[in-house]
């Protein structure tokens, strides 16, 4: 599956060719009865959205260029970028372009994420406006990118589409923000052990007013050189995960494959293990290549559901990052034994991974022998491999007994039969 953004030329194309003549957007009619289309007449923008809990997990590439529609499926626009602070994984503004044709005439408007709904089965945006509206909506102009981001734009922007109280992610001065900042421990301690306060989520979820004038363009995001202390490539951005609802970055996905040598595998990474350089033509992750390996990957024609809490929060978990979401909501009641079972203080937890080279390593290898393994299921490749003082404990949902029983000998072959605890499920 192609992941890549598409130009916006292509897009602005295969739009036209689809709606021969149709010279205005906001002229377009709503939708007769008895068409194709869904019926969005009876539906509002009370989607059950919480801005604390995982709403969804789209593709970037596949929100970028999607048409933009109201509950009464009038055709609003479509949209042209997202301007996204990577670093606090926010998502600051969706641009969305209206009327003109082939590119001529548009008119960019900003619109807050949290006032937009991604509507994956449908394969459209929602908007709860009407064109009226939108012509007395802020306008964007392109040209002048860090201009149309600054804090004053920004406030209009959310306070004219009823959102004012999801805009308080942007430190007012940079004080407060170079405070938040002394306040994070970046890094390993002394003995190299992952420190468990290396990252707060409200101190890297804020973006210093200053740093709005860097916003980035989602779509150019997309093949940046992502390295690591020593300077050492570890791959590049090949995505974004988003959860427009929330406003937020979910997972920043990365071709890492090459690096950890395993073939065309992709790495998700919270936002908030990244760092711009300072010439800001690359990120840096502080992850050797033995994490790296460790962490949670995939096949690139093979993707996880990451819209499910759990999943995604064994990412965060793998790069010691606190989430913004909930991980506890999705508790299924077939899963009691093991929930109580994961709830003995006996039994190892995800954060239990040994800081050891030598456990580090040994999980490396592991989840390496895995993903080699032939006919192995998403579930299977994204088992938890937790290694501590040279013991293994296995854990996770695999499709059929028999992936369960071929991890429980890759684990024992490389670290001892005796000294592997395989709690694996089979769905």
């Amino acid at each position: 599956q192609n992941t890549k953004i598409k130009p916006r030329l292509h897009l602005i194309i295969t739009t036209s060719a689809a709606s021969v003549l149709t010279f205005s957007a906001l002229a377009q009619p709503a939708a007769e009865p008895g068409t194709d289309h869904p019926d969005y007449s009876n539906q509002s923008m009370a989607h059950g959205r919480r801005m604390d809990r995982l709403n969804g997990a789209a593709k970037a590439s596949d929100v970028i260029g999607l048409v933009v529609r109201n509950y009464k499926d009038e055709k609003l626009g479509r949209v042209e970028e997202l301007a996204v602070d990577l670093e606090s994984g926010r998502i600051v503004q969706v641009i969305v372009s209206t009327g003109g044709f082939i590119g001529i005439g548009e008119t960019l408007l900003a619109v807050p994420p949290t006032a937009l709904h991604y509507d994956a089965t449908n394969k459209v945006v929602h908007l709860d406006s009407d064109v009226a509206k939108l012509k007395g909506a802020p306008k964007f102009d392109d040209s002048k990118w860090a201009e149309y981001s600054d804090s004053d734009h920004l406030t209009a922007v959310y306070t004219y589409h009823g959102e004012g109280p999801a805009f308080q992610f942007v430190h007012k001065s940079d004080a407060d923000a170079a405070a938040d900042a002394a306040a994070v421990k970046i890094g390993r301690d002394a003995g190299g052990a992952w420190d468990k306060d290396r990252v707060r989520s409200r101190s890297l979820s804020m973006i210093p007013a200053a740093r709005l004038s860097h916003l980035q363009r989602a779509g150019k995001l997309v093949g940046t050189s992502v390295k690591n202390l020593q300077d050492e490539k570890l791959g590049k951005v090949e995505n974004l995960l988003i959860d427009l609802a929330s406003g937020r970055i979910v997972a920043v996905v990365i071709s890492s494959g090459g690096f950890i040598g395993i073939g065309d595998e992709l790495s998700a990474v919270p936002p908030g293990a990244l760092r711009f350089t300072s010439d800001r033509d690359a990120l840096q992750l502080d992850a050797s290549k033995e994490m790296l390996a460790a962490s949670p990957h995939f096949k690139a024609n093979e993707w996880p559901d990451f819209s499910q809490p759990d999943h995604a929060g064994g990412i965060y978990r793998a790069y010691k990052v606190e989430p913004y979401f909930t991980t506890n909501v999705t508790a299924d009641a077939d899963n009691t034994v093991r929930n109580v079972r994961d709830r003995g203080s006996r039994n190892l937890t995800p954060l239990d991974q040994g800081n050891s080279q030598a456990d580090i390593d040994t999980t490396a290898q592991i989840r390496k022998g895995i993903v080699a393994g032939k006919n192995m299921s998403v579930n299977a490749q994204n088992v938890k491999i937790i290694t501590n003082k040279g013991r293994v404990t296995l854990r996770g949902p695999v499709n059929t007994a028999d992936e369960k029983r071929l991890i429980g000998q890759i684990a024992g072959n490389i670290a001892l039969v005796e000294n592997v605890d395989n709690q694996i499920d089979v769905k």
